[in-house]
């Protein structure tokens, strides 16, 4: 059986479907904490406000449109935007383990990889936060700047994988 037709199989969609599913449930899961944790090391650093990437994100994305947004609505939007890139980076990262077997991949060393793939597509020199402006470039930016974009992207990769293999054993 050549591979589209493999692919085509009714138990081959459904397994995907069953991955993509569990990983977004995961993203979901691990959007709570990453928000948490970031917050009270925002409130501990004394620099709250510098925890809150997504509304800055958000803003900084209107303004490169021409649509700048009153602050309620960049909170609202960043919200939304929060629980839509949770859920694809947990889609990923089912499509990810699934092919090399969920159980092979210990939950630290995916969620470590994850954190680095996420820290690297935000916060980077390439990454869409830097690009945009809604964060310092990396010359630029203080250690604790550092700690809460680092802890941002480890505390959800670790959630999410943890979340995805209780998910994966139980369902």
């Amino acid at each position: 059986m050549d591979e589209l037709s493999q692919a085509a199989q009714p138990k081959t969609i459904a397994k995907a479907t069953l991955a993509i599913t569990r990983g977004v449930a995961a993203g979901w899961a691990a959007g709570i904490p990453q928000v948490v944790v970031t917050q009270i090391e925002g409130h501990l650093l004394g620099k709250r406000e510098r925890a809150d990437i997504g509304p800055r994100f958000v803003a900084r994305a209107a303004q490169h449109e021409g649509r700048p947004l009153p602050e309620p609505v960049q909170w609202l939007l960043a919200g939304v935007f929060h629980f839509e890139y949770a859920a694809l980076w947990g889609a990923l990262y089912a499509l990810a383990v699934e092919p090399v077997g969920a159980r092979r991949v210990p939950p630290w060393l995916g969620g470590s990889l994850l954190g680095a793939v996420i820290y690297t597509a935000a916060f980077s020199p390439v990454g869409g936060a830097t690009r945009t402006g809604a964060e310092r470039p990396l010359e630029r930016r203080r250690p604790y700047e550092m700690l809460l974009h680092c802890s941002a992207a480890l505390s959800f990769g670790l959630t999410n994988a943890l979340a995805y293999r209780w998910l994966r054993e139980h369902w």
